[in-house]
């Protein structure tokens, strides 16, 4: 997948883990009980793992290893004596 699409990708899933949360905290029924509460509880935490998806998607790193810093190999200062 390109950049370009898989970063609209992730604003598109971040867009709607942010509607989730908004739903929840403000439109939802208040007046939830027992079972019911669970299940608004577990669509919080969808809403959040939903929000984190999508902030992978538009901030996505190879796995390949290349091109992190401060990983291995050159250490700077504090390692050279």
């Amino acid at each position: 997948m390109e950049n370009g699409l898989r970063r609209f990708a992730g604003g598109a899933v971040m867009a709607a883990g942010i509607a989730l949360a908004c739903w929840l905290v403000f439109g939802a029924s208040q007046e939830w009980e027992g079972e019911v509460r669970l299940l608004r509880m577990a669509l919080g935490l969808a809403a959040t793992a939903v929000i984190s998806g999508g902030a992978r998607l538009i901030f996505w790193e190879p796995s390949d290893g290349r091109g992190r810093a401060g990983r291995g190999g050159d250490r700077g200062r504090a390692g050279r004596r």
